[in-house]
């Protein structure tokens, strides 16, 4: 394993292309308590800001355009969703994802999938909607 390069991966963020920078920027602050890392501009690219954010170590890069092109389809519901090609989601591992979602809720985030428990594979799970349809899970081992 150690004369194995690809050994020392982890993930490192998540990328959301966004038509509205500064909106979404401000929807994870505000939501999500993320703070902004580094914001920065792409010389070659003079239509583009970006933006690392932190969510609690987590990173998400933000990247809007003035010039935006429509891409994977907005999920309407979880089936949809689950069968749209591109990254579907991406999901944050908390302690008690009851108490996560009430919060969420009473900052005037809509839930999108209702709490549920799953046996198989052993987790429970909420699913809200950022301020552009991404979906965002949040899982609590059972």
């Amino acid at each position: 394993l150690g004369s194995n390069p690809l050994s020392s991966m982890q993930i490192d963020h998540v990328c959301l292309n966004v038509p509205n920078y500064k909106e979404t920027l401000q929807w994870y602050q505000e939501k999500l308590d993320a703070t902004i890392e580094h914001e920065w501009t792409v010389g070659v690219f003079p239509d583009m800001k970006l933006a690392y954010l932190s969510v609690y170590g987590f990173r998400i890069e933000i990247i809007g355009s003035t010039q935006s092109q429509s891409g994977m389809p907005i999920a309407t519901n979880l089936g949809e969703g689950l069968r749209t090609t591109g990254i579907g989601h991406f999901c944050f591992r908390v302690r008690d994802v009851d108490a996560v979602l009430a919060e969420l809720n009473r900052r005037g985030v809509k839930t999108f999938l209702e709490l549920g428990s799953y046996p198989n594979p052993g987790i429970r799970l909420c699913i809200i909607q950022d301020n552009n349809g991404n979906l965002i899970e949040f899982v609590t081992p059972l």
